[in-house]
C-alpha cells in the first residue's frame, strides 16, 4: 500500500511532496522528488496520535513524512495505539458522553461528596479546634456587632440556671455548652458558635412569654451544637473555595465574582438543611422535657410577628421560613 503526503528534510520547514509504501520484509520505502530509499520500520519513530492531527513519521537523519490520510497510513502500519483511546478521541458521541458523566460526576461532587467530605474532616477535628475557632469568632462578634446584655443581673442568673438544669438532661454534647447574653439591633435572635457558646439577645429574651418557649430556641442552638454544623460549615466553604479555584486555574475578578455566589448559594443551601437539623433536634427534646412541642410552635409564631416584610425567597434565606418550620412541628 503506497501512502501519499509530503516531507521536511532535517532542519528545513520546506514541503516536498512524497509517498511512503510498506515493504514485505518489514523494511519501509519513501519515495520524494530527491530519490528514494529504505528503513527497517524499527529505526523510525511514529508519533503519537491525538485527535485528528496527523501520525508523523520521524527519520534517523530528522526528516519528517506526514501523510494527506493519517487513518491510511495507520492502517497500514497496524498502528497500534489506533485502538480505543485514539477512537475515542475521534468519536464525537463519545466525546460529548465524557462531557456528559464529567459534569455529572462534579455535580454528585459538589452536592453529595463535599458535604459527606465535611462532616468527616468535622468529626475528626480535636475539639480544641473548635474551641479556638468558637472564641475568635465571638472576639470578632463582641467588637464589630454585638453590644453589652442590658438584661438585668436577677434575669441572667435566672435564665443561666435553668439552661444548666436542661443541658444536664441532654444526650451529652461534642463540646461543654455555655449560655453568653449579648444585645443586638437586629431583633430577637439566638446563635450557636463552634466552642459550645449559645449567644441569647436580649430582644429574643423579652419577646418570649414563658421559659419553655425561650428554651425551645436554646435547644434549637443546641441542636447546631449536636451535630457540629458550625464547624462542617466552616470546613465546606474551605472545601468549595479549594475546588473552585482547582477547577478555574485562575483567579481574575470575573472568575471570583462567579466563584463567591456559588459558594455563597451553596452554603446557604447546607445552612437551610442545618436549621431543619437543629428544628428536629430542639422538638425531640422538647418531647422529652416537657411533653410537647408547643412552646417550641408558639416561639416560632411570635418570631413570625417580628419578620421583616418577606421580599426574599425562601431558597435564598439563611433560615427555613417561620411559617414552614411551624408546619413542619405540626405534622
Amino acid at each position: 500500500m503506497i501512502v501519499s503526503g509530503f516531507c521536511h528534510l532535517a532542519r528545513s520547514s520546506a514541503k516536498h511532496d512524497a509517498s511512503v509504501e510498506l515493504l514485505l520484509d518489514g523494511r519501509l520505502r519513501i519515495m520524494t522528488e530527491q530519490g528514494q530509499q529504505e528503513l527497517p520500520l524499527a529505526e523510525l519513530e511514529i508519533s503519537e496520535p491525538l485527535g485528528d492531527l496527523p501520525v508523523k513519521l520521524v527519520f534517523p537523519d530528522g526528516m519528517q513524512f506526514i501523510p494527506h490520510d493519517s487513518r491510511l497510513l495507520e492502517s497500514a502500519l497496524h498502528y497500534r495505539q489506533s485502538a480505543r483511546l485514539h477512537r475515542v478521541e475521534r468519536s464525537l458521541p463519545l466525546i460529548v458522553g465524557s462531557l456528559v458523566a464529567m459534569v455529572l460526576l462534579f455535580v454528585v461532587f459538589f452536592t453529595h461528596g463535599i458535604p459527606w467530605l465535611s462532616g468527616v474532616l468535622a468529626r475528626g477535628m480535636p475539639t480544641q479546634v473548635s474551641v479556638v475557632v468558637g472564641e475568635h469568632v465571638l472576639s470578632t462578634l463582641d467588637e464589630h456587632l454585638l453590644d453589652p446584655t442590658e438584661l438585668s443581673i436577677e434575669q441572667q442568673a435566672s435564665i443561666n440556671q435553668r439552661f444548666t438544669d436542661m443541658t444536664a438532661q441532654l444526650p451529652q454534647l461534642p463540646v461543654p455548652p455555655k449560655l453568653l447574653f449579648r444585645s443586638w439591633g437586629a431583633g430577637p435572635n439566638a446563635m450557636a458558635l463552634s466552642d459550645g457558646s449559645v449567644i441569647v439577645f436580649d430582644a429574643l429574651v423579652d419577646l418570649a412569654e414563658t421559659p419553655e418557649q425561650l428554651d425551645s430556641i436554646l435547644l434549637h442552638e443546641l441542636g447546631h451544637v449536636q451535630h457540629q454544623h458550625i464547624m462542617k460549615s466552616l470546613v465546606r466553604s474551605t472545601l468549595l473555595s479549594a475546588s473552585v479555584a482547582v477547577l478555574t486555574g485562575e483567579s481574575t475578578g470575573l472568575i471570583d465574582t462567579f466563584s463567591g455566589a456559588g459558594v455563597f448559594l451553596a452554603t446557604q443551601g447546607y445552612s437551610r438543611s442545618a436549621e431543619q437539623e437543629a428544628d428536629a433536634y430542639a422538638a425531640s427534646q422538647m418531647k422529652r422535657l416537657y411533653g410537647t412541642v408547643l412552646p417550641m410552635q408558639q416561639m416560632f409564631r411570635l418570631l413570625n410577628t417580628t419578620e421583616g416584610n418577606g421580599e426574599l425567597p425562601e431558597w435564598l434565606s439563611t433560615h427555613p421560613e417561620l411559617k414552614s418550620r411551624i408546619e413542619a412541628l405540626t405534622e
